[in-house]
């Protein structure tokens, strides 16, 4: 996952930014962006203008790098932006004072106007040449018709004992999650947008949908997520076999035993609280580990094609959704059968769940499992109760 949340980064928006909540030309009412502000204590105290250094004067314009891109979006996207604006970011913001800077430029879309914009950025390097010191700053890109200037300044230095421990925690809680969906490559879902004939499933944070050989869909017959027989049996751990003369799929789940490392909120927090919002990780400074002992019972289900009842160690369960034949691949049910061997099945339709970095939303199509064995089972939840953002 790379996976930002929101994902603090150095380089401008990106044309997608621009383009992802425009109001199309000829709208009645033009919107205001705004213009975002954050608290003194974001910005430690920095060094001053080196000496004989001083501010450097306004730009007087647009330069020709930034004419020639926006000309050419309004160019290419006349059915979005039928004019611009160019503006010097004024007044100038009070860590000016304190830190060597320099003007650089950005865009952003709103409403049928393209804003271009001078803003100022530390000078980090050179604080580094004249001072000998290191400084970091980071900048939020939230959503489209806001302004955003520098988020905060920090002075890097050495991580203090509980700053490492807290890191340790939060390397650690990422080995057990690959270890719990051995084989597939980690994977939150925030990039990635499906449809109705190709849904996403992720396995405990792992991408499984790219290791089928036929897309999972939904069947909106029934309005449930299908799954190829292939997915149960190479990921899930089950054994499967097929009766060709009886059209009936045998699913046998073993029992399993392991001892697997659990999140545990520390002392004053609870399961909700582990996540900042928007984070991919968990806080480190909010949570520890402790070893429990995770069993799953053995299990056997029988499906027939087409047949609304399964047989769970030989008893009866009616079906939602019934196994179906599809491009010459068994198709199942994916949340009773994940249900059956204890995991959390979520589903994600067509409302996008994720930010991501340039304020657009990402993240449809998608179903989301979470076995016994991933280390936050207790809570897995957060995924879309703490981290995703639904309009």
């Amino acid at each position: 996952m790379r996976r930002g949340h929101v994902r603090r980064s150095l380089a401008v928006l990106v044309l997608a930014a621009l383009l992802s909540a425009p109001v199309g030309a000829g709208a009645e009412e033009e919107l205001t962006p705004e213009v975002a502000e954050y608290p003194a204590e974001n910005y430690e105290p920095g060094p001053g203008w080196p000496e004989g250094w001083t501010p450097p004067p306004p730009p007087e314009g647009m330069s020709e790098r930034m004419r020639a891109e926006v000309e050419q979006i309004l160019r290419e996207h006349p059915d979005l932006y039928d004019r611009y604006d160019w503006w010097v970011w004024d007044p100038l913001p009070s860590w000016t004072n304190e830190y060597p800077w320099f003007w650089r430029e950005d865009k952003m879309g709103c409403g049928t106007t393209l804003h271009v914009y001078a803003y100022p950025v530390p000078d980090t390097q050179l604080i580094t040449r004249e001072f000998g010191r290191s400084f970091g700053w980071s900048r939020l890109y939230w959503k489209p018709c806001r302004y955003e200037p520098i988020q905060s300044i920090t002075e890097t230095r050495e991580l203090s004992e509980e700053e490492k421990l807290a890191e340790g925690r939060r390397a650690e809680y990422l080995y057990w999650v690959d270890k719990s969906h051995p084989g597939l490559g980690r994977d939150d879902g925030s990039e990635s947008n499906g449809n109705p004939d190709y849904i996403y499933i992720y396995l405990n944070q792992g991408d499984a949908a790219k290791r089928f050989d036929v897309p999972a869909y939904l069947d909106t017959t029934v309005n449930r997520v299908r799954v190829p027989i292939r997915f149960v049996s190479e990921m899930m751990g089950a054994e499967v076999s097929w009766d060709p003369d009886g059209r009936r799929v045998t699913i046998n789940f073993p029992a399993i035993t392991r001892e697997v490392p659990k999140v545990v909120p520390a002392p004053g927090f609870d399961y909700p609280d582990l996540f900042d919002p928007e984070e991919y990780l968990p806080n480190g400074h909010r949570f520890a580990f402790e070893e429990r002992t995770v069993s799953t019972p053995e299990r056997t289900i029988i499906l027939t094609i087409d047949h609304p009842v399964a047989l769970v160690d030989g008893r009866e369960v009616p079906l939602d959704a019934p196994p179906v034949i599809r491009n010459d691949r068994t198709m199942v049910p994916v949340r009773f059968i994940a249900e059956q061997m204890g995991a959390k099945v979520y589903w994600v339709g067509a409302e996008p769940i994720f930010r991501l970095d340039d304020g657009t939303m990402s993240g449809t199509y998608q179903v989301h499992i979470f076995t016994p064995f991933f280390p936050l089972y207790e809570y897995p939840s957060w995924y879309l109760e703490n981290r995703a953002v639904r309009y």
